[in-house]
């Protein structure tokens, strides 16, 4: 009977082991892509096409959940900002949420753009804002 138990306890933490390494590498492979995809461009003319963004700020609506500017930067170059004004999910009420948090943490944030469709994606971690990108305003300062 004590060994069943412990046969179970490790196949049970194997099986553990094994989704985590299976996670990990799901999102080795995201951030991978994500940096081969910005490889392409030299420069960049959006913040699509940084290899890596902050987001820096947000601003949302008072009353609505959208839509919001948020301002991203690269942190390679702090002189480049840009601004974004996006509609968020509606059925997504976690995003404002996780906007603020990778806002005041400074978390690497990976972005991919299919016309006005927008994910933003943190990096190392499978959380994601999904919205639909309205403008941007693209700024290098000097």
């Amino acid at each position: 009977m004590i060994v069943a138990i412990a046969l179970a306890g490790v196949i049970l933490f194997l099986a553990a082991g094994l989704t985590w390494s299976a996670r990990l590498l799901r999102i080795s492979g995201l951030d991978a892509q994500a940096l081969a995809e910005k490889a392409a461009f030299p420069e960049p003319a959006s913040a699509f096409e940084w290899p890596d963004l902050q987001v820096r700020s947000i601003v949302p609506e008072a009353d609505t959940l959208s839509p919001v500017i948020v301002q991203v930067g690269w942190p390679a170059y702090p002189e480049q900002v840009s601004n974004l004004l996006v509609l968020l999910d509606q059925d997504d009420r976690q995003a404002l949420s996780l906007l603020a948090q990778w806002s005041s943490t400074g978390a690497s944030v990976a972005a991919r753009r299919q016309g006005a469709e927008l994910s933003l994606r943190r990096r190392q971690s499978l959380d994601r804002v999904h919205a639909i990108l309205l403008a941007e305003d693209y700024v290098v300062r000097k």
